[in-house]
């Protein structure tokens, strides 16, 4: 899998939420949503979450994805708040363009660096990592000995020196992941440490080592996405925290048997056919809509008429349905009065519409170009 995949893969997530209040959402959900602080449009993200995974492939440089996501933006009609503008919270400047795309894609690559790391062959002659810096910032931090310390880190000669799987890792990272990046910006990464240093540090023995290098040979490394869902114990719909949450991502949120999910997440496994259906939330009447696989099935491919102005949802599309349903851009009355088209503009020149039935749910799924749009 590329950093590009690892990317799309991400479950779009729209919030309010800034980034200290982002920081206090266990790691497993920040890992799994493509999010950005005081963002609450979903197809904005999806724009976004596109630009940076072509960025991820090298398609193309930095300049030129900024001005993609900027005009992408415009399209969207988004202003900063007053008195905002040319600061972090503005999404047109480049500060907050670049923590965007070079935190998502630092991530897929660290996790990546991290999962070779792990491998019983790679983790069996490199079993420790030094953090060190790796890259120069123009405000470097000065406190990560302290952090590296009180994460319970230990030092070698003043070197920062750990296991691989030491939880010292996730415990300094401000993102609870045990890859780079571990704060933003912070140009601090980690150096290999082989076998013959780690075992003369004192940080494993050779029994050790064989043990922990059989046991990754039988318990493969959990992949990038896995904690897009968290157990909460006791909780429920109309528990307090059960409200915090409902609050904050609404319908995007669904919490089942004490677990909670994120929709997008629900989405993604029901095109894939993990999971049987869906349940969209209250949408634009007030009333709830189930999407099944078998749906997305029947309408995912192209129609074969090249005359035939319209085509079926990508996959990337159909991630769309919940701000579809939830916030469309225009409602429309049909020739039948039980049934309303919902129509959504995206960024590539495309309009989603959708006939929902008041009885029989969705009737029909297509997208075309919209008037005067063109691809990007």
């Amino acid at each position: 899998m590329t950093e590009a995949e690892l990317i799309l893969q991400k479950a779009l997530v729209g919030s309010n939420l800034d980034s200290s209040q982002w920081n206090q959402i266990q790691a497993g959900f920040r890992n799994r949503a493509f999010f950005s602080s005081r963002v609450a449009e979903v197809n904005i993200l999806s724009a976004m979450r596109e630009r940076v995974a072509k960025y991820a492939e090298g398609e193309t440089d930095l300049s030129k994805i900024r001005m993609m996501i900027r005009d992408d933006l415009r399209r969207a009609n988004y202003t900063p708040e007053p008195g905002q503008q040319d600061t972090i919270h503005d999404l047109f400047s480049q500060a907050r363009l670049d923590v965007i795309i070079k935190t998502n894609v630092a991530q897929a690559r660290g996790y990546m660096q991290f999962a070779e790391g792990m491998s019983p062959g790679a983790f069996a002659a490199f079993p420790a990592q030094e953090f060190t810096r790796i890259r120069h910032s123009r405000k470097p931090r000065q406190d990560w000995p302290q952090r590296w310390a009180k994460a319970g880190g230990k030092t070698y000669g003043g070197r920062m020196i750990a296991l691989k799987d030491d939880p010292v890792w996730e415990r300094l990272s401000v993102f609870g992941n045990p890859f780079p990046p571990f704060d933003w910006g912070s140009g601090m990464g980690v150096l290999d440490v082989d076998r013959k240093t780690a075992i003369q540090l004192g940080l494993i023995s050779d029994e050790e080592l064989r043990g922990k290098t059989a046991a990754l040979r039988e318990k493969p490394l959990p992949d990038f996405n896995r904690d897009m869902q968290a157990t909460v114990p006791n909780l429920r719909s109309d528990s307090l925290c059960g409200k915090i949450l409902r609050r904050e991502f609404e319908d995007q949120v669904v919490i089942e048997d004490s677990v909670v999910h994120w929709q997008g997440n629900l989405m993604q496994d029901v095109i894939a056919g993990k999971r049987k259906k869906v349940k969209l939330g209250a949408g634009y009447n007030g009333e709830s809509l189930s999407l099944s696989h078998q749906f997305f099935v029947e309408h995912g491919g192209k129609h074969l008429d090249p005359n035939e102005p319209y085509e079926h949802l990508t996959k990337q599309d159909f991630e769309l349905l919940p701000c579809l349903w939830r916030k469309p851009d225009r409602v429309l009355p049909t020739r039948d009065p039980n049934r309303s088209q919902l129509e959504l503009d995206t960024f590539d020149g495309w309009l989603i519409m959708m006939v929902v039935d008041r009885r029989n749910g969705i009737k029909s799924i297509q997208k075309r170009k919209s008037p005067g749009g063109s691809t990007i």
